[in-house]
C-alpha cells in the first residue's frame, strides 16, 4: 500500500491534485512471532498488534516456530502488498533472502528482538551483551568464583548466541570455574527437552560439587533446569540464573527450595510499542534519530521478589498499546 500510495501522491502532484488525508487509509504490517513458547512472544504479539491498530493499521500477524515456515510467511507478506514487516525474535539473519527481496520492493523491515542485518531499518531490543554479562557475573559471585557450570544454549537467536558470549568472555576472569556442559534446547518444546537432558547430567554427575551452576540463556529452560534438579533432591547444591523475566520464573525464584537466584527482566511491552511506532515513522517518510534502540532491563533477585500481582503474567498486557498514539512532530 506504501508503494502504491507514494506513486499516487507522485502523480497527483504533477496532475495538481491533492493527497494531503491520503493517511487516513493506514498501512498494513506483517507480524511474524517465532512461536508462542514464552511470555515474551506472546506479549510481543499482542502489544505489536494493538499498536499497529491504535495508529490506524492493519495488522497481519502469524506465528511459526522454525526458520521455512518464517520465510514462508515473509514471501506471503510480500505477494500480500504489505508496508511494512515485523520480525520478533529468532534470528533475523536466517530470513534473509526474503527480506532482502522485501527491501528491494519498499517494504520497511523492523526487528524486535530479532537481532540485526544491513536490511533492517529499525531494531528495537533490550541489550543482551549486558543482560548476558548481568547473569554470568551473578552466577559467578554466587559461586564465590568456582563455578561448574551447564550452559543451556541454542544458535538459532541472536540475542542467546550474545548472552552465552557474555558467559564465555566473563569466565576469562574466573579460572576456577569452567563449563562442564552445554545442552541444547528443542523449541518451541523446550521443557521436556531440557528436563530429560538436565536428569541425564545430573546422572553423570553424581557427585556433589561436580556440577553446580546453570547458566540459562532464558528463563523457560531455567524452570525446566530447576525441576530436574529439585526432582533428584540436589537443588542444595545448585545456583540458577535466566535472562527475560518469565512469570514462571517469578513462581520458581518465590518456592523456598528453589536454585534459581536471580532473572534479568525485559519490557516486551515497551519494545514492542517502541518499534511499531519507529516502523509507522519510518512509513510516514520521517528519518529516525536512531535505528537501533535499546530498552531498559533489569535485575530481579530471589530474595527482593516484586508482589505477585506485579508478576508480569501476558494477561496483564491484554490493553497494552491499545492506546498507543504517534505525535510525527516529536
Amino acid at each position: 500500500m506504501f508503494r502504491k500510495l507514494v506513486a499516487l501522491c507522485v502523480a497527483g502532484l504533477l496532475l495538481g491534485v491533492s493527497f494531503t488525508a491520503w493517511a487516513d487509509d493506514g498501512f498494513t504490517v506483517g507480524i511474524n512471532n517465532f512461536g508462542q513458547a514464552n511470555f515474551f512472544a506472546r506479549i510481543g504479539r499482542t502489544v505489536l498488534i494493538n499498536t499497529v491498530e491504535a495508529l490506524g493499521g492493519t495488522a497481519l500477524p502469524t506465528v511459526t516456530d522454525n526458520v521455512p515456515d518464517r520465510i514462508a510467511a515473509i514471501e506471503s507478506y510480500i505477494e500480500r502488498g504489505v508496508d511494512a514487516i515485523i520480525i520478533q525474535e529468532g534470528d533475523i539473519k536466517m530470513a534473509a533472502p526474503a527480506l532482502e527481496e522485501a527491501k528491494r520492493q519498499g517494504i520497511v523491515i523492523g526487528s524486535m528482538d530479532a537481532g540485526t542485518a544491513p536490511f533492517v531499518d529499525v531494531l528495537v531490543e533490550s541489550n543482551d551483551w549486558v543482560t548476558g554479562a548481568w547473569a554470568a557475573s551473578e552466577l559467578l559471585i554466587r559461586t564465590k568464583g568456582e563455578a561448574r557450570i551447564v550452559l543451556i544454549t541454542n544458535p538459532l537467536g541472536q540475542m542467546i548466541r550474545m548472552r552465552q558470549s557474555m558467559l564465555e568472555g566473563v569466565l576469562t576472569e574466573y579460572p576456577d570455574s569452567e563449563i562442564v556442559a552445554e545442552l541444547v534446547y528443542a523449541w518451541p518444546d523446550f521443557f521436556p527437552d531440557i528436563l530429560n537432558k538436565m536428569e541425564s547430567v545430573l546422572m553423570a554427575n553424581p557427585r556433589p560439587g561436580s556440577v553446580n551452576a546453570v547458566f540459562a540463556t532464558f528463563d523457560g529452560v531455567a524452570v525446566a533446569a530447576a525441576a530436574a534438579i529439585r526432582e533428584a533432591g540436589r537443588q542444595d547444591e545448585f545456583v540458577i540464573v535466566g535472562i527475560d523475566g518469565d512469570p514462571e520464573a517469578y513462581e520458581e525464584m518465590s518456592r523456598p527450595d528453589s536454585p534459581m537466584v536471580m532473572t534479568v527482566a525485559h519490557q516486551p511491552e515497551v519494545i514492542a510499542e517502541t518499534v511499531v511506532k519507529q516502523v509507522f515513522r519510518l512509513l510516514h517518510g520521517q528519518e529516525l534519530d536512531r535505528h537501533h534502540i535499546y530498552i531498559d532491563a533489569h535485575l530481579v533477585f530471589r530474595e527482593d521478589l516484586p508482589p505477585e500481582d506485579e508478576w508480569p503474567y501476558p494477561e496483564n498486557f491484554a490493553d497494552y498499546g491499545k492506546d498507543a498514539t504517534l505525535d510525527l512532530d516529536d
